[in-house]
């Protein structure tokens, strides 16, 4: 079983995502597709707190990304489409 995330926070506790629950593999490329938009500060990664909460460490937005819509590349089941 693949668990599915709404939120993902920063570790301060702002919201870096809040929408269509993705896997953590499709949160992973959410986040280095920030990276190289410079959304996020290279260095940044995501963890699973001891509450089962999905995290952004050391990397905090450098422009605002709360309520990132999903790009629509991604299918309802959080895989890309081909």
């Amino acid at each position: 079983m693949t668990n599915a995330f709404s939120q993902i926070s920063h570790t301060d506790g702002r919201a870096y995502y809040q929408g269509t629950p993705l896997s953590l593999a499709d949160a992973q490329i959410m986040l280095n597709d920030d990276i190289l938009r410079r959304a996020v500060r290279v260095g940044a990664y995501l963890r699973v707190d001891d509450a089962g909460r999905l995290v952004l460490v050391n990397g905090p937005a450098l422009r605002r990304s709360v309520n990132r819509p999903v790009p629509p590349t991604f299918n309802s089941r959080g895989g890309r489409q081909e």
